[in-house]
């Protein structure tokens, strides 16, 4: 690789994760725009005494066993920074309602998977990935692996009603984290676009099956 080839790799390396940094920012301005860590709280079961978002209130901690005198406090959102709750026994960073979200599952998954499960389940739309990001779009596997994933994406959330009707809200949930595994294994190329095509193709039926059943 020539010094000019290099440097050309380099700066649009440089270019897609100003890019990527920038999308991820509106999603989270998406998210924080309709839920709030009072919603996360409540979705979860955690019993707050104000009904409304705007207040602060200590609450009991889920997070590390019995807390019999409640240790964590939540704060409604400022023009500084979103609502977000705090643990005095935990004392970890706070959490908003995307950390939250992570915290409840275990804190194993990632910033994005987290991400795409509250977007699909308070029905957020996400806006378009920059075309700076499918750089291997190039490859035609890994365009028609994309329609395809955009494709399933949006029959999951139509398909949602039918999987409460059939109570198999697990299998909703399955599906989603089927779909935001296999893009993270195709973009950090564990996966191949061709193998990815075919997990989906089996998604797309399965999820068929459920709204045609």
């Amino acid at each position: 690789m020539t010094t000019r080839d290099f440097m050309q790799e380099a700066q649009a390396q440089s270019f897609a994760e100003a890019a990527k940094l920038e999308w991820y920012q509106q999603r989270v301005a998406a998210v924080h725009d309709k839920v709030s860590a009072y919603d996360i709280l409540r979705r979860h079961g955690v019993p707050l005494k104000q009904a409304s978002d705007n207040q602060e209130e200590q609450f009991k901690c889920p997070f590390h066993g019995a807390d019999n005198k409640p240790s964590a406090r939540i704060h409604p959102a400022t023009s500084e920074s979103p609502s977000h709750a705090w643990c005095f026994v935990c004392r970890e960073p706070r959490w908003d309602a995307i950390g939250l979200w992570r915290k409840f599952g275990g804190g194993e998954m990632s910033f994005g998977q987290a991400l795409a499960e509250i977007e699909r389940e308070y029905g957020i739309k996400p806006p378009e990935m920059p075309e700076v990001l499918s750089g291997p779009a190039r490859d035609p596997a890994y365009t028609a692996f994309l329609d395809l994933h955009e494709v399933c994406e949006r029959r999951l959330q139509l398909a949602r009603p039918d999987y409460e009707r059939h109570n198999d809200m697990l299998g909703f949930l399955t599906a989603g984290s089927i779909l935001d595994k296999v893009l993270s294994f195709v973009e950090t190329k564990k996966l191949t676009p061709t193998k990815a095509l075919g997990v989906l193709e089996q998604l797309r039926e399965r999820i068929g099956d459920k709204i045609r059943a």
